[in-house]
């Protein structure tokens, strides 16, 4: 007869049907015998009939029992090995099981940061919880939910390619249409679709360096060719066209480039399409924190001086909105898009139609330029207080690197420290900063030793004593 144990989380039908099964499987409960009724076994236990009848249906369901009218509960012959890792599978799969359990336990218990400056989340405070909960339900309840019932449009829904065409030709200049918009859950996701419009073997993908890892990354898994051009500082445009020779697809951040927080200038812009026009390369501009660019300042997007399509604009509503959705966007010229179409004719949409069709109700609603027009009120006010916090605790000891448009600046001390070393000191005193290394090609040069603090997500009251802290752990 099992047991139940009252102060256990688990619920009591879920214990009961336990320690039945693994009974079943030891053979401490052999097959044939029956179990006790269900009004007996539940006043043993002083359960109620129901928890009793759970746990019966979840063992009959499994095959360890079955069940007949007017005979009750008899236990079946099952093979008492299947239950048994240590004689299903191998020791290198066991070894490998556990290692896994043990990732996983290490990932449910890791300590979390009092200060955590991570540039990847959102603030709390600027997500629109009750409206997007509202657009959510919604379209479930009230706008076209049959459409939740089958695979829908695999470029994505178009009423969401619309309004994403519409905010892009009147926020940032361009001029496209809702046909040459392809919608996909990331960055990578976009990059890898983009990839496979090129043959792998006669394309040669330029990234910047430093960049984002998480594109060179997808591109080598797909077994392109890539190689760097320097961006820190961007050089001059002959100087740069020489890094660019041969390559037929260049990946670039100009809006802020992604680590250096540095616009690309407005010249070399001009220049590096015209250079695309030229060779017939294209250019995958991911325009990451465009929309933090005050209107004024904004810089013109590559797709500007595109006259022959040969620019391919991505974006993400990742850190403008939040990377929860996994919603991001490509503007492909339309010679690739109807090449994308041909080869895709197969697939399915990679978002989820629900969440498509809540930022379409979102957008069109005129709530996405609001939420955008709060959401860079406050990024522009946490910069600034984390730069005035950092200027008031290290002084002229330290160097930033920092960006009108981005979430984050780059710190490093003038003592030489490595920034293992850093955020190793830092998270003595409860504060978690990123490393930088790794957005570079082959290795980081020497002197570059920064480290990345983040404000997207970190609450605006505890960027001062969070940089306090920091600044204690570094020695200052």
């Amino acid at each position: 007869m099992p047991s139940i144990d009252r102060n256990s989380p688990k619920p009591f039908y879920q214990q009961v049907y336990t320690q039945i099964a693994e009974g079943i499987e030891s053979g401490l409960y052999p097959a044939g015998k029956k179990l006790p009724s269900i009004r007996e076994c539940a006043r043993a236990l002083s359960v109620s009939n129901t928890t009793i009848e759970l746990a019966y249906q979840k063992l009959t369901e499994l095959g360890y029992v079955q069940a007949r009218r007017g005979s009750g509960f008899t236990i079946c012959e099952i093979d008492t090995t299947q239950g048994k890792q240590s004689e299903r599978f191998s020791p290198e799969y066991l070894n490998s099981l556990e290692k896994l359990k043990q990732m996983e336990e290490c990932r449910q218990h890791a300590e979390v940061p009092a200060y955590d400056f991570a540039y990847d989340t959102i603030d709390r405070t600027v997500f629109p919880f009750t409206a997007w909960a509202r657009m959510s339900r919604e379209v479930f309840f009230i706008k076209g939910a049959e459409k939740a019932c089958f695979y829908n449009d695999r470029q994505g829904l178009p009423e969401l390619r619309k309004q994403i065409t519409s905010y892009l030709n009147s926020e940032y200049g361009l001029n496209c249409t809702h046909e040459q918009i392809l919608v996909m859950p990331t960055t990578r996701d976009l990059v890898s679709a983009i990839a496979c419009l090129f043959p792998v073997a006669e394309t040669r993908f330029a990234l910047e360096n430093p960049g984002y890892d998480e594109v060179a990354k997808r591109l080598h898994s797909l077994g392109f060719e890539v190689s760097p051009f320097s961006v820190n500082p961007f050089p001059s445009w002959e100087d740069a066209r020489k890094e660019l020779e041969g390559a037929s697809v260049v990946f670039t951040t100009p809006s802020c480039q992604f680590p250096t927080n540095r616009p690309m200038p407005p010249e070399f812009r001009k220049e590096l399409v015209e250079w695309a026009q030229r060779t017939g390369a294209y250019i995958i501009d991911d325009e990451y924190g465009w929309e933090f660019q005050l209107g004024i300042a904004r810089t013109p997007s590559l797709a500007t001086f595109d006259r022959t399509g040969h620019v391919i604009t991505i974006g993400t509503f990742s850190n403008s909105f939040t990377p929860a959705i996994s919603l991001s966007y490509a503007v492909l010229p339309p010679q690739l898009m109807l090449k994308w179409q041909e080869e895709q004719r197969d697939s399915h949409s990679q978002v989820p139609w629900q969440t498509q069709a809540a930022m379409a109700m979102f957008m069109d609603e005129g709530l996405w330029r609001t939420h955008i027009r709060k959401a860079r009120t406050t990024m522009i006010r946490k910069r600034q207080k984390l730069l005035d916090a950092v200027k008031a605790c290290f002084g002229p000891e330290i160097d930033v690197l920092s960006g009108p448009t981005s979430l984050f600046v780059l710190l490093q001390t003038h003592d030489g420290r490595k920034e293992t070393e850093l955020i190793a000191a830092a998270a003595t005193e409860g504060v978690r900063v990123y490393p930088t290394n790794r957005y570079w090609q082959d290795c980081a040069p020497d002197d570059w030793r920064y480290v990345l603090v983040g404000f997207a997500g970190i609450d605006e009251n505890d960027i001062e004593p969070g940089i306090r802290a920091l600044s204690r752990a570094w020695g200052f």
